[in-house]
């Protein structure tokens, strides 16, 4: 039986092209959407329709949270002030969709970021809203995630005698 993926499962990473350091999540992503369009161009002869076909356009619109401390953020939002061309990929980490490599599938892209909103309303928290314009065509394939990339998506299994720092420079947990 067929069972439902959930959304919540795809996160999207980010690096600049060129940079040698793993690709990193933007922190508290809420939705972001995928989009493949192509110009269908209705030609009508004789015979009847004819339908010519466009380029592929590709583009992730792109919701989040603002995060206090995001080296991510930072990035980006240099990134499209300086119009410099970033890598993108959406991960699926489903462990049931795991190849037999132990990898994740994934969607690969190079691009830029059309834009950077920061909407602040009074009653709500800080947003961020871009999208990615992908250059040439999206690369399917699969990808493992370093354990780093792994806390990110979902913070790991402490035992009562390790510690581990909060991130609010409270300490931590203390076995």
């Amino acid at each position: 039986m067929a069972e439902m993926l959930q959304g919540r499962n795809k996160i999207l990473l980010f690096r600049r092209l060129g940079d040698t350091e793993d690709g990193a999540k933007l922190v508290f992503q809420t939705e972001h959407t995928f989009s493949f369009d192509r110009e269908l161009e209705k030609i009508v002869t004789k015979d009847g329709t004819v339908i010519k076909v466009g380029e592929l356009e590709s583009e992730v619109s792109i919701e989040a949270i603002q995060a206090k401390e995001d080296a991510v953020f930072g990035m980006l939002q240099d990134a499209v002030i300086k119009g410099e061309k970033l890598e993108l990929w959406e991960v699926t980490v489903d462990d049931d969709l795991k190849d037999e490599d132990d990898k994740y599938p994934a969607v690969y892209a190079q691009g830029y970021l059309e834009g950077w909103e920061l909407p602040a309303g009074a009653e709500d928290e800080a947003e961020i809203s871009s999208t990615f314009q992908v250059e040439l065509e999206p690369q399917f394939g699969y990808t493992a995630l370093t354990e780093e990339q792994m806390d990110a998506v979902q913070y790991a299994f402490i035992e009562l005698d390790e510690t581990q720092d909060s991130g609010d420079g409270g300490g931590g947990v203390e076995g």
